[in-house]
């Protein structure tokens, strides 16, 4: 079969699979989290720019579907940028092997920046090397570029790096230092640029915490344990023998890369995904979007120099056969992120009346980590209504401030008041805590043994009521406990 009709065929029924299982399961957690961040709309957050809660802000019915729209719409990208710099027939067998990757295909039942950024990222790269081989309108396209990449970098940070790789590349000809060519570089360069300007004024805001992650001095720390940790990582996201394929292949770009055109294209586009890979992984942090960056364009270089009927063609195709398995394997354990939530919620709602009932009145709901705070606050969003600008379920007070709970309310805050305080002792803030005296429902992973301090000390009388074993297929049970008279923790 011709690979351009196969792609089609193998693309649709891929989507519509993706779109099943997408209504068989329940949102994950992070995709609670992403629904949670649109309903308090901010030019950043703690986890990255806004342009995935802004996708999360769409109708009901429709931004859980995105994720497999954004899958096909990723591999289009794929063969439009490969057959710009290759051909249609390598074009649509690289598409198709970008499908095989278990990252790619994780990604694809889940809401989350990695493919809104690279549908976006590819679509910029294939822009600029249109602007780039182009006689005429070069500001045009290079103006196109700019605002596609920047809008990639407004859902993922990482993004951005492919505006100085492309740079590079593009002043590497002599023949691209033209007036147009100068001019269009300097809009490609300005206009992404422009478009952080909100979210970095929020980081900012935040003291560059959120986005920074550490200090100068972490820069050059580096974590060994952190690096097998990120390494055996890349093996589950790509597959062992691709990745080791695709390490070969960008070293094998390198030695061409002097003498053609398009093996300097592919080595340049691919280095910040590669070497900035390798650095945050060095570092114990998260870098498989980086990678993934550059995947496409080594994809391309692997089988367009993988000669038919040769051992190398073999080994390819033993590559993407176990990609394929560990595919299965992600997507299964991804399935499994969604699953007894709703249970939970409901078990959770039932303890809520039950103890409202009882005479405890303002009961409110606090969350053992962000993740539970999420995925319990979007299953009970109907049934509960939190004060003005709360998050419907609350995560447990504590002075660090390294998630986007830490910037909500929450139920420690003091509200300002004119009056005189109630406690003559309390001068410092002219206010007070309307949830002293309440009660609320604790739901955490945490045994009785070990509820955290500041959930004990905050309340008079914490007390054991049941335990769940439902979510996420059985792997940590839930348990929920009922807190009575909630009093400040002294500073």
């Amino acid at each position: 079969m011709n690979p351009g009709r196969l792609l089609v065929l193998v693309a649709g029924l891929l989507t519509a699979l993706r779109l099943v299982l997408v209504f068989m399961e329940e949102p994950s957690p992070a995709e609670a989290y992403y629904f949670l961040c649109a309903q308090q709309p901010a030019a950043a957050y703690f986890d990255g720019p806004a342009g995935t809660a802004f996708l999360a802000g769409a109708p009901a019915a429709l931004w859980r579907m995105q994720a497999p729209l954004w899958a096909l719409a990723a591999t289009a990208a794929c063969y439009l940028l490969i057959r710009g710099v290759g051909d249609a027939k390598i074009a649509a067998w690289t598409a198709l092997g970008l499908n095989t990757l278990p990252l790619f295909n994780m990604a694809a039942l889940r809401l989350g920046p990695l493919l809104p950024a690279l549908t976006l990222s590819l679509l910029g790269m294939y822009l600029a090397w249109r602007a780039f081989g182009a006689e005429k309108r070069q500001v045009l396209r290079w103006l196109a570029a700019g605002v596609v990449i920047g809008a990639a970098s407004c859902v993922d940070y990482a993004a951005f790096a492919l505006v100085p790789a492309l740079f590079l590349f593009t002043v590497c000809s002599p023949n691209h230092r033209r007036s147009d060519d100068v001019l269009g570089l300097f809009i490609f360069l300005l206009i992404p640029a422009l478009m952080l300007v909100p979210a970095l004024a929020w980081n900012a805001s935040q003291e560059w915490i959120p986005i920074a992650g550490g200090t100068f001095r972490s820069l050059w720390e580096f974590d060994f344990f952190g690096f097998l940790r990120s390494i055996l990582q890349w093996m589950g996201s790509f597959s062992p023998i691709l990745l080791l394929l695709i390490f070969v292949v960008w070293g094998v770009t390198l030695r061409e890369s002097k003498n053609h055109l398009r093996a300097r294209f592919v080595f340049l586009v691919a280095l910040p995904g590669v070497v900035l890979g390798l650095y945050f992984a060095l570092r114990g942090k998260e870098s498989d979007f980086l990678l993934l960056l550059a995947v496409p364009l080594l994809l391309f270089k692997l089988l367009s120099s993988a000669p038919v009927g040769g051992w190398r063609r073999m080994l390819v195709g033993v590559a993407f056969l176990f990609a394929i398995l560990f595919s299965g394997y992600g997507m299964f354990n991804v399935f499994q992120t969604g699953q007894g939530w709703r249970s939970a919620a409901e078990a959770t709602k039932r303890l809520f009346l039950e103890k409202s009932a009882q005479g405890n009145e303002g009961l409110f709901l606090i969350a053992g980590d962000p993740s539970l705070a999420s995925v319990l606050g979007y299953h009970l969003r109907d049934e509960l209504i939190p004060p003005a600008g709360h998050p419907t379920v609350y995560t447990g007070e504590s002075q660090d401030i390294s998630n986007q709970f830490g910037l909500w309310p929450s139920y420690a805050d003091f509200v300002e008041t004119i009056e005189k305080p109630k406690d003559e002792y309390f001068t410092e803030q002219h206010g007070e805590n309307p949830f002293v005296g309440r009660s609320a429902l604790y739901i955490t992973h945490e045994s009785p043994n070990d509820v955290p301090q500041t959930i004990k000390a905050a309340f008079e009388v914490v007390t054991f009521l049941q335990m769940l074993d439902s979510v996420e297929g059985g792997k940590e049970p839930l348990y929920i406990y009922h807190c009575v008279n909630y009093q400040t923790l002294p500073l």
